[in-house]
């Protein structure tokens, strides 16, 4: 992608990127709605903290199927097309948890979803490109469609928490967050279908077999630009969902807080998150990436150490009031601010080290690195929380930091070997 293309965007510019942030959003509800079902699935259905774990596998092999679909059809579907089937089998899936109210429907639907996330990310993720021409304002809107991903992440919190019965462990009262969610995949869906969108730029081979779109993917992914993305995803991701995931748990089997109040203190971090995304989407459209991804690992790092540092701090068990959170409970979700910029910054720096017409296949690659290391990291995560203690867990997160600044800089290097030959003829990437 070329810095200098002033080319107009193909598409309804303005409705376009609210289709993007409502569908993103609605996503984020649902799928960062994890850490919530982990804690409230111990209380109401009486599993094990690693059992309850394996939610975040049943959402990540759903991830990875849909991006491998998104793969092989995405080109025969369309963008479009593509996200109005995954909302419209999100919302159908949801309705299940609330009829249903057991872990078996809770597994079920975060497959389900996951599957159709999987599908909605990959053809978003290339739609950036038509309305994006260049790096910087690439890498701008990426930031912006992310920032929305981080404000259903902070409404994920307090709509559960709504429902939540702090009284009785054992009610199922919560699942009908579910059933509010599936009445906003429903308008998200409405919404999309007055959007317009000339995709002949992004996906000019629409004949190309399923098989070769695999294919395709099979070629991309053993390039540097790929293996490079996947070591950043896996670090990125274990970092950012070991919050997302665990944070109620954290705050209320190490700092002793209510169930609802867990959940509560939790969403600061998608705030952070939020403010953290829009500010970074304005700073990018003037600062290169790498000394923003770099001020942001020097920043996760002071308040990742600084918050678990005052955590030590007892508190009443079952606290339900604000002026009994200790310090580092409040520290620690302040991370947000440095670990919620990290993504949509590795993944446009890579997206637009390749022509537009690749964006959709790298995509697709990086919703597989994403479902597989979130398959990973958080049950990982999770039987050092249940053997070593919250504190313990938290602290092997400075693991994943070192290799974001690592994979950063390899990344780098790499988009600056991609400009130096500029005037040479394109390397083929696959």
């Amino acid at each position: 992608m070329n810095d200098a293309a002033h080319s107009p965007p193909s598409v309804d510019s303005a409705l376009l990127r609210l289709c993007m942030y409502v569908n993103y959003c609605a996503y984020a509800i649902q799928l960062n709605s994890v850490g919530i079902a982990v804690l409230q699935s111990q209380r109401s259905f009486g599993v094990s903290l690693v059992a309850a774990s394996t939610l975040a596998m049943f959402k990540g092999a759903g991830i990875l199927c849909g991006a491998l679909l998104a793969g092989a059809f995405l080109g025969r579907l369309g963008h479009k097309r593509a996200m109005q089937i995954a909302l419209a089998g999100s919302a159908l899936a949801l309705v299940i948890v609330p009829l249903q109210r057991s872990f078996t429907a809770v597994q079920f639907v975060f497959l389900a979803t996951g599957l159709c996330y999987g599908l909605m990310k990959v053809a978003l993720y290339a739609t950036v490109g038509l309305v994006a021409p260049d790096r910087r304002r690439h890498a701008s809107v990426l930031s912006f469609v992310e920032a929305s991903y981080k404000i259903g992440s902070f409404l994920a919190f307090f709509l559960f928490a709504a429902f939540t019965n702090d009284l009785d462990p054992e009610s199922t009262s919560w699942t009908l967050g579910y059933a509010v969610l599936a009445g906003v995949m429903g308008f998200a869906f409405v919404l999309l279908l007055r959007a317009r969108i000339d995709e002949s730029r992004a996906h000019g081979r629409e004949t190309r077999s399923p098989l070769q779109g695999l294919r395709e993917m099979a070629r991309l992914a053993v390039t540097p630009i790929a293996l490079t993305l996947a070591c950043l995803v896996f670090a990125a991701i274990s970092v950012e969902h070991a919050f997302i995931n665990l944070l109620p748990t954290f705050n209320s089997r190490v700092v002793g807080l209510a169930p609802s109040l867990s959940m509560q203190i939790a969403a600061i971090y998608a705030s952070c998150a939020i403010v953290g995304r829009l500010g970074v989407g304005f700073l990018l459209r003037r600062v290169s990436w790498l000394p923003v991804t770099t001020a942001c690992l020097v920043g996760a790092t002071a308040l990742l150490i600084l918050g678990l540092a005052f955590t030590q701090s007892p508190v009443a068990p079952g606290a339900a009031s604000w002026r009994d959170v200790p310090p580092g409970a409040l520290i620690l979700p302040l991370t947000g601010l440095f670990i919620g910029p990290l993504w949509p910054m590795i993944h446009s720096a890579a997206l637009t080290s390749l022509p537009v017409e690749r964006h959709g296949t790298l995509a697709s690659l990086s919703v597989v690195f994403s479902s597989t290391s979130g398959a990973i990291a958080t049950p990982l995560l999770g039987m050092v929380f249940a053997w070593y203690g919250g504190v313990v867990a938290f602290a092997c997160l400075l693991v994943p930091i070192v290799m974001l600044a690592l994979g950063a800089v390899g990344l780098r290097r790499i988009e600056g070997g991609r400009r130096s030959s500029a005037s040479h003829p394109p390397v083929r990437w696959c």
